[in-house]
């Protein structure tokens, strides 16, 4: 009987730390953290229809609130979003500014050499 008990008791605590060693931490995920978290910079073309945006390395995304593109149809834009690889989707954070293109002012100082 002194035996077992002591057989008994390694047991337990070895199996319930193999089980503990198994089973994700607190706040653990598996997905990557950099990407859906943070966010990404994409810039690209968006299409017509304003759902998907073609990225600068030929890479289309579907964007899943497409409702942010309206205004953007067929422009090149810069947005910061969140990606899902797996199904190629992006969800648009917001819209970086773009420079706006100002035509030359020729009485400028620049031009007066």
């Amino acid at each position: 009987m002194r035996r077992l008990l002591p057989a008994t008791l390694t047991f337990v605590f070895a199996a319930s730390a193999a089980i503990s060693a198994q089973t994700p931490g607190r706040g653990d995920s598996t997905r990557q953290r950099g990407i859906y978290e943070k966010g990404v910079d994409l810039a690209g073309k968006v299409s017509n229809g304003g759902k998907t945006l073609l990225a600068d390395d030929d890479n289309e995304w579907i964007v899943s609130n497409a409702s942010i593109l309206k205004d953007f149809e067929g422009r090149y834009v810069s947005v910061k979003c969140r990606m899902d690889p797996s199904k190629q989707a992006i969800r648009i954070l917001y819209i970086r500014g773009t420079p706006a293109s100002h035509p030359p002012n020729l009485g400028d100082s620049a031009f007066r050499r």
